[in-house]
């Protein structure tokens, strides 16, 4: 839980670092994600006097930061009250996460950052900045008036045995034994130069002999001196040591090379990071179409991201090892100057934490085809499943035609900035489109139109039993029939279809093979029932039934008998407009779902944890559809309790876990003693 809430801590101090210089010009175009932090809003919504006066945060932070307790977050040189930025990007095979902050005051800071690191470790002076390696990964560089972290990894490390059995290996290894020691250099072709340590070769000692007793004992040839295969045996397993401890330091000696080369790269790429803002000389993201579409610059925080990058990154991140025996690592490059970017807006209201979100394409064909994807309406009759008093619900409505198409889309532009693929790109371009001919998306749509809606109707406690088992001095084990809590969960999942004959052949199949493979499956004329151990499971029995162009899969009876008799729940007119004017809409109660899992927290520490929640946390609520050629969304959280806005209830509610958590250790430390 300590883990938890540091990292809910440096989450929320981030969130207030938040203007002389605006840092966003220090943000380079090709980053993947940007994320912003308001400082003038949040010094606002949680002053750093207030921040300064949590207990967490001097017993956590404070020690993270090898800060005094008696030391001021306004005295660590850091401009709090200025805008800050994070951002993600791929610089020459490295993924870098770096940051940006404003300074007020550079001789605290440099003391911040000689307490986290000492002073033992040298300062390079470059072109207009300082920089400090860290660490291999982490380097810090700063100006008069601004510090940028950045924390970058090298991806392309090579594996000794891909390169040990490469048929077309750019290095040789030469290997010189001696009696006493073996000497291993690895000379490659690579840029950074690399001394392995010399293993100083010594003259074989010779043995020291012992003599010879006087009296000689008188030994049985036979059953003292090994046989000759017995020599050829040690002689073998001599062999395998020797080249054993051979490979083991080749292969030591290989991964520091491959160390030393990504140290060196890792160097050179902080240093460009750093050396292009701080020189000027950056292509700022401020200028991007889509970042300015969609991000709010009165926001208390932001994210944006693009996924398309990500996605490139994250495919050349797991695929660099797969074809490295090859002699050459497959890449991706997508040129993603098209593709759809997307955003998170952030506001702490007094009584509400809400999220904007926003995705967006400049590219005028990829915006028709997401928004043909949003071009859904849920189905009303849908909308009856959702009760009076549920606990939560999501439906989605989306046109899965639309969706198919795009999808072909999206396979054609990745043939053709695939390597080994995109040679025969026109090939695979044909191919596609051949089974984009030969595959009835019309046919997918008919079956599943694109409008889903789960709804979690109840939530009970039910007891269930279970085998555990018991040891006795002998080690003979008893089986042992235990009871135990569980939650038991009442749900609805209804499909909208227009294939009704499919759906029902698909439900009424196991029926045929439920006597053979012995499970209680049984028609019960309209719908089938699914029975199961009461004793055993949570849930008693599930329900299918295929009716009036809906696949309905369910724990509650009701839900089937309303089915049945054309009827539904009286649902009220604020979910009914939230379902069917948004492509998707969510709700939970928080509330109530801590109610019902009130046996989870039924005591000590968990209890305590669950009634603050209970008494500070609101409900959640989110809706998404297509608004000015943009799909937008709102998510929303409310708060209760004494607190001046949701920033200030996320640091109020970790202090208040925090000192619940620390109050049960004390109170169990007492009790030990």
């Amino acid at each position: 839980m300590k883990k938890i809430l540091t990292s809910l801590t440096l989450c929320c101090l981030a969130a207030t670092l938040l203007t002389a210089q605006n840092l966003i010009t220090k943000v380079p175009s090709n980053a993947s994600v940007v994320i912003k932090y308001a400082g003038e809003n949040f010094t606002t919504k949680v002053p750093l006097q207030k921040i300064d006066s949590y207990g967490f945060i001097k017993n956590n932070f404070f020690k993270m930061l090898h800060l005094d307790t008696l030391t001021s977050l306004q005295h660590t040189g850091i401009n709090f009250e200025q805008d800050a930025y994070q951002y993600i990007t791929m610089e020459d095979s490295s993924l870098n996460y770096v940051t940006v902050l404003h300074l007020k005051n550079l001789p605290q800071f440099l003391q911040l950052i000689k307490a986290n690191y000492g002073a033992t470790i040298t300062t390079v002076q470059k072109n207009g900045y300082s920089m400090l390696p860290v660490s291999a990964t982490t380097y810090v560089g700063w100006s008069d008036k601004m510090a940028m972290i950045v924390n970058t990894t090298y991806q392309n490390k090579k594996n000794y045995y891909d390169w040990l059995y490469r048929s077309n290996n750019d290095s040789t290894v030469a290997v010189v034994t001696s009696p006493v020691a073996e000497e291993v250099v690895i000379v490659t072709d690579t840029t950074v130069k690399f001394n392995p340590p010399k293993i100083v070769k010594t003259k074989p000692v010779k043995p020291i002999v012992k003599a010879k007793p006087k009296t000689p004992v008188k030994r049985s040839p036979e059953k003292n001196q090994p046989s000759k295969k017995e020599l050829e045996e040690i002689a073998a397993k001599e062999q395998y040591r020797i080249q054993d401890s051979i490979t083991a330091v080749k292969k030591d000696l290989w991964e520091q090379q491959q160390e030393m080369i990504a140290k060196a790269k890792q160097e050179a790429v902080a240093e460009k990071i750093m050396g292009t803002a701080f020189t000027g000389s950056i292509i700022s993201i401020e200028n991007e179409v889509s970042y300015k579409k969609i991000i709010d610059p009165v926001a208390h925080a932001s994210v944006w991201f693009n996924a398309e990058n990500i996605s490139a990154q994250y495919f050349n991140y797991f695929n660099r090892g797969m074809y490295s025996m090859l002699g050459n690592t497959i890449k991706y490059t997508k040129d993603t100057a098209a593709g759809f970017r997307s955003s998170v807006n952030i506001y702490f209201d007094k009584d509400k934490m809400r999220m904007e979100q926003k995705t967006f394409s400049s590219d005028a064909k990829m915006a028709a085809m997401g928004a043909a994807v949003m071009n859904s309406k849920q189905n009303e009759s849908i909308i009856n499943y959702v009760n009076p008093g549920n606990i939560g619900y999501f439906s989605m409505s989306i046109n899965t035609e639309a969706m198919a198409n795009y999808y072909y889309t999206l396979m054609k532009q990745y043939i053709s900035n695939t390597p080994y693929l995109k040679e025969y790109g026109d090939i695979v371009d044909v191919y596609i489109d051949l089974l984009e001919i030969m595959i009835d998306e019309k046919g997918i749509a008919d079956m599943m139109p694109g409008n889903f809606l789960f709804v979690m109707h109840d939530l009970k406690t039910k007891q269930v039993s279970y085998i555990d088992y018991e040891f006795d001095k002998e080690f003979n084990r008893k089986e042992i029939k235990k009871t135990k809590s569980e939650l038991s969960p009442n749900f609805t999942f209804v499909m909208e279809t227009k294939k009704e004959g499919f759906m029902e052949k698909l439900a009424h199949l196991p029926i045929k093979y439920a006597e053979k493979e012995k499970f209680n499956y049984k028609d019960k004329g309209g719908y089938y029932e699914y029975t199961l151990d009461s004793g055993k499971y949570p849930i008693s029995s599930l329900y299918f039934m295929v009716k009036n162009g809906k696949a309905v899969v369910t724990t509650s009876k009701e839900a089937i008998d309303l089915t049945i008799n054309n009827t539904g729940f009286a649902t009220d007119a604020v979910t009914k407009n939230s379902i069917l004017n948004n492509n998707y809409s969510l709700n939970i109660s928080t509330k109530k779902i801590l109610e019902k899992m009130g046996s989870e927290f039924s005591a000590g520490v968990n209890k305590k944890i669950g009634d603050y929640l209970l008494a500070n946390m609101g409900d959640i609520k989110m809706e998404s559809s297509l608004k000015d050629g943009i799909i937008q969304g709102t998510t929303t959280m409310s708060i209760n309790g004494n607190h001046a806005n949701s920033l200030e209830f996320f640091f109020n509610m970790m202090e208040s876990i925090n000192n619940i958590i620390e109050k049960e250790k004390q109170e169990q430390e007492k009790k030990v003693d």
